[in-house]
């Protein structure tokens, strides 16, 4: 696989390996724990990340980068490799989920996660897309990966990582972010719901949904709970089905 291929996965490799302890440091991980991690790219991370966790299982879909990966994880026995699809893989459980995130795909991962059920997440991603995670309503930031993300993780900034840590350097500011796993449940239908109901963001709520409720207010000006909310009470009416 190609630069072109590897750019159009948004990846950058860290190659920092200060950073890269720092990452792995920010988790509690120990030897009882079982580590995820999307996108192995050389290795250099997992290895990080095998010294302290029990099992490791790691996904890279690049196959020259897999074969180098494999070979510099040679003598990491906790550590199980796969070259594949990491959304279209059999997954494990796992207790955390560590990655540097091709950015491309970063809401498809925030999705994923909201899907899962886990401890703790530390994941490198852009700037920009941690400000949409954390917007608040009204924000022209605020859209659907910040409902989801909002309602089930607790989403912390820990640090800024330098763009000269990467091979290429990006051309974004990239932060590294913890997710603490909440209580609350998602689904795909409410994910469908957000992803509707966002479809007709600055339309009044109360006209779009025919209630008397939430006067005066536009769909992307309703907070977390009141959209999740509103979205199981279309599906359990069937008013709205995936």
């Amino acid at each position: 696989m190609g630069d072109d291929k590897r750019t159009y996965l948004g990846q950058h490799f860290l190659i920092d390996f200060s950073a890269i302890t720092k990452i792995v440091e920010s988790c509690n991980v120990g030897k009882k724990d079982v580590v995820l991690e999307f996108g192995t790219g050389y290795g250099y991370l997992t290895k990080k990340i095998a010294e302290l966790a029990g099992r490791v299982y790691t996904y890279e879909i690049d196959k020259e980068l897999y074969c180098k990966a494999k070979s510099y994880l040679v003598n990491n026995s906790n550590v199980m490799i796969f070259n594949q699809d990491f959304f279209e893989a059999d997954q494990f459980e796992f207790d955390y989920f560590i990655s540097n995130i091709p950015y491309g795909r970063s809401k498809e991962i925030m999705k994923w996660l909201s899907l899962h059920e886990f401890g703790e997440a530390v994941i490198m991603v852009q700037k920009e897309f941690f400000e949409k995670l954390t917007a608040s309503p009204g924000n022209a930031d605020y859209s659907v990966v910040s409902v989801f993300s909002q309602y089930c993780f607790d989403i912390d900034p820990l640090f800024d990582v330098d763009k000269n840590s990467f091979l290429p350097p990006p051309k974004i500011e990239s932060k590294v972010i913890r997710l603490k796993r909440r209580r609350n449940k998602m689904n795909k239908e409410i994910i469908a719901g957000l992803e509707f109901l966002f479809s007709y963001r600055n339309k009044n709520a109360a006209s779009l949904l025919n209630t008397k409720l939430y006067q005066n207010k536009k769909i992307d000006q309703l907070n977390v709970e009141t959209l999740v909310k509103i979205c199981n009470e279309l599906i359990e009416s069937k008013q709205f089905r995936k």
